[in-house]
Order: C-alpha cells, then sequence, then structure tokens
C-alpha cells in the first residue's frame, strides 16, 4: 500500500476511523481474541477528479475482515450501514459519494472466514 499522502485521503481515513471506533459494536477491537475479526486496510488509492465546475479526488480502499465466520459477517453488514450512511466531516473538503463495491469472502478450513470489501468515495473541494 502506498501511503496516504493528501489532506482528502488523511481526511477520509481519519473519518472513516472514527465512525468505527464510536460504534458500540466494535468496542473492544484493539484487544485481539478469537471471538472479534481482525479490520486491515489492504490498499488506498486516491486519483484527482474535476468536473466542469468541481475538483476533487476519487478513491478507492480495499479492506479485509478476517475472524469468526458469524463475526465477521455481522462486522460486515455494521460496517456498510455506518459507512454508506455517514456524512464525514473532512476540512476543505465534503464527501459527494461514498458506496460499497464489490465484496470476495473465503472460508478457511477451521471455520474462519476471510472477507476483502471494495470502498469508492468521491471528494470535492469546497
Amino acid at each position: 500500500m502506498r501511503g496516504v499522502t493528501s489532506a482528502p485521503q488523511r481526511a477520509l481515513i481519519a473519518a472513516i476511523r472514527q465512525t468505527i471506533a464510536a460504534d458500540p459494536w466494535f468496542e473492544g477491537w484493539e484487544e485481539r481474541d478469537n471471538r472479534t475479526p481482525v479490520l486491515a486496510i489492504l490498499s488506498f488509492d486516491c486519483q484527482p477528479w474535476a468536473s466542469l465546475t468541481f475538483a476533487g479526488a476519487r478513491h478507492s480502499l480495499a479492506l479485509r475482515l478476517h475472524g469468526p465466520m458469524d463475526a465477521v459477517e455481522t462486522a460486515s453488514d455494521r460496517l456498510e450501514a455506518l459507512l454508506v450512511a455517514g456524512d464525514f466531516p473532512l476540512a476543505g473538503h465534503f464527501l459527494a459519494d461514498f458506496a460499497i463495491g464489490e465484496k470476495t469472502g473465503e472460508i478457511l478450513p477451521d471455520g474462519s472466514m476471510t472477507l476483502s470489501i471494495e470502498l469508492e468515495a468521491l471528494t470535492i473541494a469546497e
């Protein structure tokens, strides 16, 4: 993963982290146990975007959840509800669009699950 370099990238990742941290369902995720899934950011890309009247950036974020199947599925549903409905405060920018893209899951021999989730966002400079 390339480093997060632009102001909109930093603001977007901070807003996503704050949204997740503020939700009671995710409480205690920092402590690793075998009941809560692990959430990892696999990649985060940002490309300049412009229309006739606006300038901003398109963001692609790939997440991976790994852990017990029921917990991963619940976490995925919860993330989708939080992030798609989110109105993230982004200094100097606003979130014009946010969508959940492709989800790819794999059930492992030990009964755990790995789920990759693509997130897409469009930020516009104010």
